[in-house]
């Protein structure tokens, strides 16, 4: 088994749970409100400025063009298309990103971008890995699962946010990425390995508490 198969199936549960959460249930219906869907694209939007300085974090930290290669790939899909999707949304509400920049963050977005900079400042590349890929790999496994259970949702307004996660390209992305965590896990030892999949864990259990109160009221 590779390090990140394992790594992975000990956080496997978190993720389960992830996607059974309400938030996603109503959104696979087509039935989710409104409103609590614009809080979850706002926070999401808070939440990926932080993204972004965590994987500008590992490019500072890499050691070879290759990984600094690595790293910036995902800013272009931040960019692009994921990007893309999010203003296509806020604008629908009457708002752009400036405007999210006034919005106070959620408890549960602070814990987890609070997580996500300390990792990035004090942890190191591999670290740093484990803390953004369950972000990555996550949401891909909770938009298959919701798109498996509600097909439908393809012809709901949901159907471009669910499209971002399931194209054959965003798991090309996935595969990709943890091909490349796991050359850089090769060779290290059990300890080493049982520290990163708790980092990873933690991650997943930050995604998990998102998810739960993705477009609930819990600001500070």
């Amino acid at each position: 088994m590779k390090a990140m198969e394992r790594i992975i199936s000990d956080s496997m549960d978190l993720w389960e749970e992830a996607a059974a959460v309400l938030f996603l249930a109503e959104l696979g219906k087509g039935s989710v409100d409104k409103e609590l869907f614009l809080n979850y694209i706002v926070q999401d939007s808070i939440y990926l400025r932080y993204y972004i300085k965590a994987f500008a974090m590992g490019m500072y930290k890499a050691e070879t063009l290759k990984d600094m290669q690595f790293f910036y790939s995902v800013l272009g899909f931040v960019n692009d298309s994921e990007n893309a999707t999010r203003l296509s949304y806020l604008k629908e509400a009457g708002m752009t990103d400036d405007d999210v920049e006034s919005v106070p963050m959620t408890k549960a977005c602070r814990s987890y971008t609070s997580f996500l900079i300390n990792t990035a400042e004090k942890g190191s590349l591999e670290e740093i890995l484990m803390a953004v890929m369950p972000c990555m790999l996550g949401y891909g496994y909770v938009f298959r699962k919701t798109l498996e259970k509600w097909p439908g949702v393809m012809n709901t307004h949901y159907a471009p946010l669910v499209s971002d996660y399931t194209a054959p390209w965003y798991d090309e992305c996935c595969d990709a990425w943890t091909e490349y965590c796991d050359k850089r896990l090769e060779g290290l030892g059990e300890d080493e390995i049982r520290k990163l999949s708790a980092v990873f864990r933690e991650a997943s259990r930050q995604e998990l508490i998102f998810w739960q109160m993705a477009g609930g009221d819990d600001h500070e």
